[in-house]
């Protein structure tokens, strides 16, 4: 049995919406930058409930590769979209309200409800991520077929994952000039034919095979490796916590599919012309452009592929009660505020939304990474004087800097069955006036900004969009799971290895509090606690 401090916690409840507030994001690198954005949302009446009789589907939703769509099926797309531009700025089902949905419950513009002081209401970087979005994502698709007057429009995938049959790059039905699916705010550096790199430190200058085994590295090391529902979805986040202030032991975990793949690519379609990586690089502007909803649609079928087509069989989300009870509002095809339960959204199929398989999955989902050291780097690291790290807070502050290596010891006892061992990158704290990648790496003391990303030595990166200025300062632990990479080097019997964490962006932004590797159990059983 695991013990949880669990004292007055609670779900997150729907905020409220009398109460909101104009956010902002600005830099201060470069020429200085303020953003401002009026995220408040319409308030059109009482909130009623969601049950799945009274949304019960008229026909399945079945979502497909944006990239295999047919002429007719993407002239659908283009007209669903033109409608919902046409609609006026003050209709829920507009695109503007639609983004501005995000924009709100992303970027500081509720503070939660029923808890002491005012914290901002964040459903990035926690549990809350993967359920938000495929409620979203629900009411937006249903929103875009009744406005064309056809209850069994799906969405498109945009199937990014997809390594051989073109759906890495940017699919060619939003790069339509003049048609509702174009936005003039993506980075021209990735337009097609380049394949869209899935770590945010991949250059756009190598050629194309370099970047398809990257982007295999980074879908296994992201979706395979992480076993767990805390590693792969996120960490809990109850009425209270806040990103902003928090212990090492309290901090939020984001997820290896948010903070890794998600973020990696509205990096690469921000536009860097504009000012912090407008549309899709920016929280408050990113669910402007259509291709948003087509990018989270892919992400929502990576969570269904993560349950059920991985290789040690099917993995389970969290169940605990603060998990499944939490509450989130959106608005439905006929404007109406609905509330809704991250406990009824757990299975898709349940809502009449269907995937189509991916055509490249069983690729990534096999992909064996090559290692390129073969004995433990620690006597060269020790030689170099390297410093070892230990947990926090024993460390203090440490700067990252623009690359940071550290002799860290592993866990003493001897691993049990149906264990996990955990890299806990502690009390990472980001200033997040411009995007920054933090790659980790094991056994590389030399790791850099140039150290590839398709080995085994490669542990994930964390990705951090340009946020606000009340959420402007996170403070977050990272972890991934690293004893596949060691047993696949040849040091899984070694007593203490080498960790070194890469910064992509304002090097001056990343500090972290410790490194500490354990033990930890692959389910967690909230009912008997």
């Amino acid at each position: 049995m695991i013990l949880f401090d669990l004292v007055q916690a609670s779900p997150v409840q729907i905020p409220d919406l009398t109460r909101c507030q104009v956010a902002s994001a600005s830099s201060d690198r470069g020429p200085p930058v303020t953003l401002y954005f009026n995220c408040c949302l319409p308030i059109t009446g009482p909130i009623v409930d969601f049950s799945f009789e009274k949304y019960k589907p008229i026909s399945k939703h079945i979502r497909r590769p944006a990239h295999t769509a047919s002429e007719e099926y993407i002239a659908k797309y283009i007209k669903a979209y033109e409608l919902m531009r046409a609609l006026p700025d003050t209709d829920p089902r507009s695109l503007k309200v639609q983004a501005n949905l995000h924009c709100s419950f992303c970027n500081g513009g509720y503070l939660q409800a029923g808890v002491t002081g005012d914290i901002p209401l964040q459903v990035h970087f926690s549990w809350l991520f993967l359920p938000w979005h495929r409620w979203y994502l629900f009411f937006h698709e249903r929103i875009l077929g009744s406005l064309i007057g056809d209850p069994g429009f799906s969405l498109l995938y945009w199937n990014w994952d997809d390594q051989v049959y073109g759906g890495n790059q940017l699919p060619q039905m939003f790069t339509r000039v003049n048609t509702s699916l174009y936005d003039e705010k993506r980075r021209v550096a990735v337009q097609r034919p380049t394949i869209v790199p899935l770590a945010a430190s991949t250059p756009l200058n190598l050629n194309d095979s370099i970047v398809i085994n990257q982007n295999l590295n980074n879908l296994y090391q992201a979706i395979v490796t992480a076993s767990t529902a805390t590693l792969f979805m996120g960490g809990e986040l109850r009425a209270g916590d806040d990103l902003r202030n928090s212990t090492v032991m309290k901090n939020r975990l984001g997820g290896s599919l948010e903070n890794g793949l998600h973020t990696a690519v509205h990096y690469y379609v921000g536009d860097p012309r504009t000012q912090l990586l407008q549309n899709m690089g920016n929280f408050g502007t990113a669910s402007r452009d259509p291709i948003f909803y087509s990018h989270h649609t892919n992400v929502d079928r990576l969570w269904d592929v993560w349950r059920f087509s991985m290789p040690d069989g099917e993995r389970s989300n969290h169940d605990d009660p603060d998990f499944l009870n939490a509450e989130f509002v959106f608005y439905d095809e006929n404007a109406n505020m609905v509330r809704v339960t991250v406990r009824d959204v757990l299975e898709h199929q349940k809502l009449g939304v269907y995937y189509e398989k991916g055509g490249s999955d069983d690729l990534w989902i096999s992909y064996s990474p090559p290692a390129r050291t073969n004995q433990s780097a620690v006597p060269v690291a020790v030689a170099a004087g390297v410093q070892y790290v230990r947990e926090a807070p024993l460390n203090g502050i440490i700067s990252i800097g623009t690359s940071f290596s550290a002799i860290v010891k592993r866990p003493s006892e001897k691993k049990q069955s149906k264990t996990l061992e955990v890299l806990n990158i502690q009390g990472v704290q980001v200033v997040r006036d411009e995007f920054v990648a933090l790659a980790a790496f094991v056994n590389i003391p030399w790791a850099g900004a140039s150290t590839a990303t398709d080995s085994v030595e490669y542990l994930g990166t964390f990705n951090i969009v340009p946020s606000t200025d009340k959420s402007k300062h996170l403070k977050v632990n990272v972890k991934y799971e690293i004893g596949d990479n060691l047993k696949r080097i040849g040091i899984s019997e070694e007593e203490e290895v080498v960790i070194s964490l890469v910064v992509t962006g304002n090097s001056n932004a990343v500090t972290i509090q410790g490194l500490k590797i354990d033990y930890e159990d692959q389910e967690i059983d909230y009912e008997d606690q």
